[in-house]
């Protein structure tokens, strides 16, 4: 049904040629400024709404496309649905494929009815119409404004001019005989039980879900530059961070403690804050369309939150094990598969955490330069409170709770049990004895790893 649906309304409107382009913006080439129009109209008309509301649907295009458009939303004002849109300086051709207008001079209403009585209702105002001009035109040019409205519109004279017209104006319509049938509309309204036909129909939740989805992947597929760049920075950092402490289990154990430590907390630091901050940049740049479309009604904010889970899950896993991967094994961890996997579970984890308080900054903020200047302020007590700068079991009492709300307390927690527990250098076993010091925390690896998501 919804496919049959999608496929009338790209008949309708004819988009079929475009039909497999991307829309695009000002970055991007995509369609045409009339395809453009015409899909946001379709997606009105396939949500079966009583009452479409355009704000100049026309602007912007060229005489052929405007003229395509008002033929198309009259179609729809056939079909049984009322239309509402703002028009300015409609053709000949559009203005007599409108049934009813209203026509609004300095804020008030000048006429209000059908469209056909609007030629001969000006006439008997004094303003009669030529035969072959075009309506729109002469209201503009004749009534609303003349000759000498437009020459003083540039200086106090020429407004209350203008005021003075739009008095006269207003004046007369409001004792005409048109003015009354209106009057006797409102006061003695037409009034029908209401149907459940009358209600904007929306698609269930797995359906949205379904094709958020499609369009999420296509764009995600589109986008492949950022999905390569997102690969080369796990593979840059994993082998900075590789080549900088490059073996560092043969070094003495004062440097691999200090070694180890500062890798994993580099570790927590980078896998959190590059994951938040792909994601803003890509929300925000998604946060109109979604709020447009979500107040229109084409989907809910449980199915747009659940498609983008799932579309960038397979990033936010595949770019935390390249890089652990890489990393591991060249800061000369413990050559254990198991702790292997704790340490690329826990980096995948931090991801998927920072994707999910990148999402939190786009929702609470309306553009990325207010998330940029609130990002430090928020980020800075994570990081002080991480578990490396500050023994966080001896800190200033009123500010430890802080701790407890830090991702990157719980990820750097984590890698370092996992990396000290029971670890031993000639026999020595000095990893817990430095555990001990730190002051990590009483949470295993697995409770610390939970916390993080």
């Amino acid at each position: 049904m919804a496919e049959q649906r999608r496929s009338h309304a790209i008949s309708l409107f004819g988009l079929e040629k475009c039909r497999s382009t991307m829309v695009g913006d000002s970055s991007a080439k995509g369609i045409s400024g009339g395809e453009k129009k015409r899909t946001a109209i379709a997606m009105e008309w396939v949500t079966e709404s009583p009452v479409i509301f355009l704000d100049e649907p026309t602007s912007g295009l060229d005489a052929h496309s405007a003229l395509m458009v008002t033929h198309q939303l009259k179609d729809i004002a056939d079909a049984g649905r009322t239309v509402v849109a703002v028009v300015h300086q409609p053709s000949s051709e559009m203005f007599a494929l409108i049934d009813d207008i209203v026509v609004l001079f300095e804020g008030r209403i000048v006429y209000m009815g059908e469209r056909a009585n609007f030629v001969d209702y000006l006439a008997r105002l004094g303003y009669p119409c030529g035969m072959y001009t075009n309506p729109a035109d002469h209201v503009f040019n004749s009534v609303l404004f003349d000759g000498a409205g437009y020459a003083g519109d540039r200086g106090l004279g020429g407004s209350k001019a203008m005021a003075q017209r739009a008095d006269v104006l207003f004046a007369a319509w409001s004792g005409s005989a048109e003015a009354a049938v209106v009057q006797r509309m409102i006061d003695s309204p037409e009034l029908s039980p209401i149907t459940a036909s009358q209600f904007r129909r929306t698609s269930p939740a797995a359906a949205q879900t379904k094709y958020l989805l499609k369009r999420g992947g296509r764009n995600a597929l589109r986008n492949s530059l950022v999905l390569r760049i997102r690969l080369a920075q796990a593979i840059f950092f994993g082998l900075i961070i590789g080549l900088v402490f490059l073996n560092t289990q043969n070094k003495p154990t004062s440097v691999q403690q200090q070694n180890f430590s500062g890798a994993m907390f580099f570790t927590c630091v980078t896998q959190f804050l590059i994951a938040t901050l792909a994601v803003v940049n890509v929300f925000t740049s998604e946060r109109l369309v979604f709020q447009r479309e979500r107040d229109a009604g084409y989907y809910g904010l449980p199915a747009y939150y659940a498609s983008k889970n799932i579309v960038e899950l397979p990033i936010q896993v595949c770019v935390p094990v390249v890089y652990s991967c890489i990393s591991y094994w060249l800061l000369g961890l413990r050559r254990d598969v198991g702790r292997f996997f704790i340490y690329m579970v826990t980096t995948v984890c931090l991801n998927l955490c920072g994707f999910s308080f990148g999402m939190l900054l786009g929702a609470s903020f309306a553009s990325l330069s207010a998330i940029l200047s609130a990002l430090p302020a928020i980020f800075l007590p994570f990081l002080l409170f991480g578990g490396l700068l500050v023994n966080t079991g001896n800190s200033t009492v009123w500010l430890r709770w802080i701790q407890w709300i830090s991702p990157i307390k719980y990820g750097y927690t984590a890698l370092m049990y996992n990396q000290f527990k029971g670890y031993t250098v000639d026999g020595v076993d000095f990893g817990d004895r430095y555990l001990d010091q730190v002051n990590l925390g009483p949470f295993s690896v697995a409770v610390n790893i939970v916390f993080v998501l």
